[in-house]
């Protein structure tokens, strides 16, 4: 089979691209149009790895080597990880889709017995048309799309969802409202903000003076949500729970306070989170 480097290169850039928008599904996390493509470029231009012999044993370590400094090198160009931990996280999480990904195109190749798919020194080859990977690609998208959107109206179709904030031992429980409309993310984290209008907890942590925001991490951002806006405090110290419908979820966020004033008590997350 002749390997044509142009499909190769796109080939594999697509498939990073889909690799880091599974790793924001399941860590619960943005991150800006710019590293994604900065991200699957490098997947890409990575993919020149099948075209080196691998025929000896030092070759094939070193292949190894430079196939696992690659999925580093792209973890850190579209997450940029807080700690080793969230380093690690996010590692098994893209080698996780290298496994189901990889086990795929096996299974097809064995079962179908066609030669379009060539997997050598752990990167995959298509040997279609660019305009049918465009195609596919796509189709791809579509349907992850569609699926998204499907999640997202059951979450916004219950309305008896409750949020729980903890940090250290203190602790409060909000009635919480799926706000499609709060696209809000932490600035420093690239996180999505669940937003709680409390009076209680604004006054626990002194939120009225600016001396006290360092103290417990909170940074003053603009948001927009539930058709109003202003400046909402947020800190990715602590963590939230939401519940309904029978389930609860630990979520992967920061979080925004404010003031409820003579508005009812309650917290504002976006339905993507319990995706």
């Amino acid at each position: 089979m002749k390997i044509y480097l142009d499909v190769l290169m796109i080939t594999n850039a697509v498939i990073t691209l889909i690799y880091i928008n599974c790793i924001c599904r399941v860590m619960h996390e943005k991150i800006s149009s710019a590293r994604e493509t900065a991200a699957a470029a490098v997947g890409g231009a990575g993919s020149l790895i099948a075209v080196l012999d691998s025929s000896s044993f030092l070759g094939a370590l070193g292949i190894t080597a430079a196939k696992l400094a690659l999925m580093l090198m792209i973890i850190f160009i579209a997450f940029r990880p807080r700690g080793m931990a969230g380093y690690i996280k996010r590692f098994f999480v893209f080698l996780l889709c290298e496994l189901i990904f990889g086990g795929a195109c096996f299974a097809f190749v064995n079962f179908s017995h066609r030669k379009v798919l060539l997997i050598k020194n752990y990167t995959v080859y298509f040997d279609i048309s660019l305009p049918a990977l465009a195609l596919c690609s796509c189709a791809v998208y579509a349907v992850i799309s569609f699926y998204e959107r499907i999640q997202r109206r059951r979450a916004d179709s219950r309305t008896n969802y409750r949020a729980t904030y903890s940090l250290g031992r203190f602790a409060i429980t909000l009635p919480a409202i799926a706000d499609s409309g709060n696209r809000l993310c932490d600035s420093f984290t690239g996180e999505p903000v669940v937003i709680f209008r409390s009076d209680e907890l604004y006054s626990h942590y002194d939120l009225d003076r600016p001396e006290q925001l360092a103290f417990y991490g909170f940074h003053p951002t603009p948001y927009s949500a539930l058709q109003e806006d202003g400046i909402v405090y947020v800190t990715s110290k602590g963590t939230v729970e939401i519940s309904g419908g029978g389930c609860a979820k630990q979520v992967s966020c920061s979080v925004g306070i404010i003031p409820s004033g003579k508005k009812t008590q309650c917290a504002v997350f976006d339905p993507k989170l319990l995706i």
